[in-house]
């Protein structure tokens, strides 16, 4: 990725600024030409699918577009139907509704009246004058009340009252049919357009930029969908069976108003809740009621659509929750019903788009940082519990190898070239081994089988604690796979290693090396000990380049991650006993060691 200059990050920021004032400058046109784009999006698979059908592009949209007002239009005359009813039952809850607010009623002798009475009380002897005062200056003469008598407005001022309220919303939804129309006619034209526009010279990039943006929004809305179907129907047959009036009602317009994410639901939920209270005297429908809908919200809103949404369209969960807030505020409502698509444009933007890469990191579900830059900015700050709920997800997925080479090998590799720079002093890195010590010990069965008298593997750590927990991990590693082993500190001296050694001919040994003095060191310990006998070895050289270590100790197998020289210990070595540690699976294929 290109560095770009201070300046230029500044003018980044400032366009930034200044394509935020102008959305909400021109919220009252840009918001429903984004509505029109949405819907247009939706209804473009079907017309595809009647253009298949051997049907003119024309013919097609006009079918689509009219197929599109008979549901909208069927769905308003249902609701409108149900509305109706529910408005020649609601004079026959008025019994109800006393019973209840009489039983809500509070008694004179109930705490609350009692704390009611002693405030108004205190207020009115604060009110009074104190003993001694000086009287009060005259007044002058009271002044005539006037009162002001409205007129009853004309039918032509109320005529006039009711279209001005309602011609701001019906021009606005006319003016996004007339977008969707003309965006369902021309949308290849207007798809050339904008790539000659802004793919000029980056046509690769921009084609896989409109393609991710249509699939991360395709996705979506599919998800809010499933989503919403999912939520109206329990709604509808939970109302039904509770005793709610028109349950058809209330389900189908929580299934709609969900498209307006958070506030959507409860809005069609406040309804019937009210209702509930109506149409019996008892106190089981409200309670019904409302258990329903903090049960369906809780499993929705909380699990379901933050992970859906999440996955579909490949931004955090925060991120769906701070772009609803920020478009709210821009467009309002609006702004609320667009939010996730408009923000899935922005992920992909800076995805696709060097200077906005900003936008991806801070919006994109992927990990901001790599797993083994998380592990030691964790060692660094201290926070044993995250390392340990790290160790735990991995050992939980049976990945413990990936978290070894991809995680604790890289951190502790960065841990030794920081104290070798003297960015961290002694102290400070035996206290980082230490707390790495700490998590892998968290791991069950770690360093269980790992100390037998007569392993079938000898792991021998080059020269320093970091080469140690480096073996460690290893023999974990070699103990899932069925073999025993002998883990040797780094303070063991050479001719102790080599009197184990003389035990048996059969056994293999196994050097640990995390950094290159260490590399050197374990070549050196290498030649000593194979002149001790005919035993195989292997170099662990974790993390290191392979190309760098090309040509090395003439005989000696070499591995460049734990998982490797399990595996190859594993097809070579004489198995001693069962496994005993099925912690560390391995599901990829066995890699050469060279």
């Amino acid at each position: 990725m290109p560095e770009f200059r201070p300046q230029a990050k500044a003018a980044v920021l400032l366009g930034v600024f200044a394509i935020t004032a102008m959305l909400y400058l021109g919220r009252e046109f840009l918001m429903p030409l984004a509505l029109a784009i949405l819907i247009a999006f939706l209804l473009t698979p079907v017309v595809e699918r009647l253009e298949r059908w051997k049907l003119a592009h024309t013919p097609a949209v006009v079918i689509t577009a009219l197929a599109a007002v008979a549901v909208i239009g069927m769905l308003l005359y249902v609701v409108a139907g149900q509305l109706v009813d529910l408005a020649g039952a609601l004079p026959s809850y008025k019994e109800n509704l006393r019973a209840k607010a009489a039983a809500l009623r509070i008694g004179g002798d109930s705490p609350i009246t009692k704390v009611t009475e002693t405030f108004r009380e205190l207020s009115v002897e604060m009110a009074k004058e104190p003993a001694g005062a000086p009287p009060p200056p005259p007044t002058e003469a009271a002044p005539v009340p006037v009162s002001l008598v409205e007129t009853r407005p004309s039918p032509l001022a109320m005529a006039k009252e009711v279209i001005g309220t309602l011609l701001g919303p019906l021009g606005t939804g006319a003016l996004v049919v007339v977008f969707v129309i003309f965006g369902l006619l021309e949308r290849r034209d207007l798809r050339d357009r904008f790539i000659h526009l802004v793919g000029r010279g980056q046509l690769r990039v921009t084609t896989q930029a409109i393609d991710d943006a249509a699939e991360r929004v395709s996705r979506y809305l599919f998800a809010q969908f499933i989503v919403n179907v999912t939520y109206g129907i329990p709604v509808g047959i939970g109302l039904y069976f509770i005793g709610i009036p028109n349950a058809a009602l209330w389900g189908i317009l929580s299934a709609l108003l969900r498209f307006v994410p958070y506030i959507g639901p409860w809005i069609a939920a406040a309804i019937p809740i009210l209702l509930s209270f109506a149409i019996a005297p008892g106190w089981w429908p409200p309670v019904a009621t409302i258990a329903l809908f903090l049960t369906l919200e809780l499993i929705s809103n909380n699990l379901v659509e933050p992970w859906l949404y999440g996955s579909s369209t490949g931004l955090s969960a925060t991120a769906i929750i701070v772009s609803a807030a920020f478009w709210t505020w821009l467009w309002g409502a609006g702004g609320l019903l667009l939010a996730t698509p408009l923000t899935v444009c922005l992920a992909v933007l800076g995805k696709y788009v060097p200077p906005l890469e900003f936008l991806d990191v801070l919006l994109g579900d992927h990990p901001p940082i790599a797993a083994e830059q998380r592990f030691y900015q964790r060692l660094l700050a201290g926070d044993e519990t995250e390392l340990l709920e790290m160790v735990e997800a991995y050992a939980e997925r049976g990945e413990l190898g990936e978290l070894f080479d991809s995680a604790i090998i890289p951190a502790l590799r960065q841990c030794e070239q920081d104290y070798s720079s003297g960015a961290i002093m002694r102290e400070e890195r035996t206290e980082l081994l230490s707390r790495v010590r700490d998590a892998l010990e968290s791991i069950e069965g770690f360093g269980a089988n790992a100390n037998s008298a007569d392993g079938a593997v000898i792991i021998v750590p080059a020269r320093s604690e970091g080469d140690s927990l480096a073996a460690a991990m290893l023999a974990h590693l070699v103990n899932g796979h069925g073999l025993t082993t002998t883990l040797v500190s780094h303070q063991t001296l050479n001719s102790e290693v080599a009197e184990r050694l003389r035990d048996d001919d059969h056994r293999w040994l196994c050097v640990s090396a995390l950094t290159t003095p260490s590399a050197r060191a374990g070549r050196v310990l290498i030649r000593r000990l194979l002149g001790e006998g005919p035993h195989a070895a292997l170099l662990g050289l974790w993390g290191a380049n392979p190309k760098a270590h090309a040509a090395d100790v003439a005989g000696v197998q070499k591995a460049f991650t734990l998982r490797d020289a399990a595996r190859s210990l594993r097809d070579r070595a004489p198995i001693s006993q069962p496994a005993m540690n099925d912690s560390a699976p391995v599901s990829e294929p066995i890699a050469a060691v060279s």
